[in-house]
């Protein structure tokens, strides 16, 4: 059994995106928790999605936005890489430093138009990356019992790649797999906290990398970089908005 995991805000989306989609999934036997983020005075990602991981009984746990839409055969595909993979975390978006660039690989798509959230939607998997994007998180019960989203920071960003350091840092793998699915989101969730955020996070890990990977892009770690680079990101983001 896995357990489908989804803190929420708003109830006509999950209604008609996740719990709607849920109805069609075949051949696959899963529990539901939703918890109403609006009910609990959480400070953050981690906070919400350890408090509901928590309440899981699956083998695999996987953690979703509200805003998913399932094909029939999503889970029982995410259930097979499963059982047939040994590894930390798992996603259905991701991204790996390689030679210099961020290179992501995605087979999923986004946004009210269905678009291609990655260039490289046509590969064979899984394959092992730096960094997972939060849309959908897939955690073997046992290592989330061992390891725990860390609140390090009051945000409700980069808990995926915090987790995904965490994983790298004891030798467990982070995999991305081709399953495809439809994120209602365009994916644009920037904003000036993930930058406090990100600064946050390379205080946490300056002395474990060099370079956070994430799908917004590479962010050292040493002290005068980082400030240095988010001070033009948040000049760039209230400009630009980007």
């Amino acid at each position: 059994m896995i357990s489908i995991i989804c803190v929420y805000n708003n109830d006509k989306i999950l209604n008609e995106c996740l719990k709607e989609s849920l109805k069609l999934q075949k051949q696959i036997e899963y529990e539901t928790i939703f918890v109403d983020s609006r009910k609990y005075k959480f400070h953050s990602a981690a906070e919400a999605l350890n408090y509901a991981g928590n309440l899981a009984n699956g083998e695999y746990l996987i953690f979703l936005h509200q805003d998913i839409v399932l094909v029939d055969n999503t889970l029982s595909e995410i259930y097979d890489y499963c059982k047939n993979n040994q590894f930390g975390i798992m996603g259905v978006a991701g991204a790996k430093y390689d030679y210099g660039e961020i290179v992501d690989y995605s087979k999923i798509v986004h946004g009210l138009k269905k678009k291609n959230a990655s260039t490289n939607y046509d590969f064979r998997g899984p394959l092992q990356v730096d960094t997972l994007d939060e849309c959908l998180l897939v955690i073997p019960r046992e290592v989330f019992h061992r390891y725990k989203f860390t609140e390090y920071y009051n945000t409700w960003h980069l808990y995926g790649t915090e987790y995904c350091l965490k994983m790298k840092n004891v030798n467990q793998k982070i995999l991305v797999v081709p399953v495809y699915l439809w994120h209602k989101s365009s994916g644009a969730s920037l904003n000036l906290n993930y930058f406090d955020a990100i600064k946050a996070l390379a205080k946490e890990y300056k002395n474990k990398t060099k370079i956070i990977v994430t799908l917004f892009g590479g962010w050292p770690t040493n002290c005068i970089l980082i400030n240095l680079k988010c001070f033009y990101r948040k000049i760039r983001f209230k400009v630009k908005g980007i």
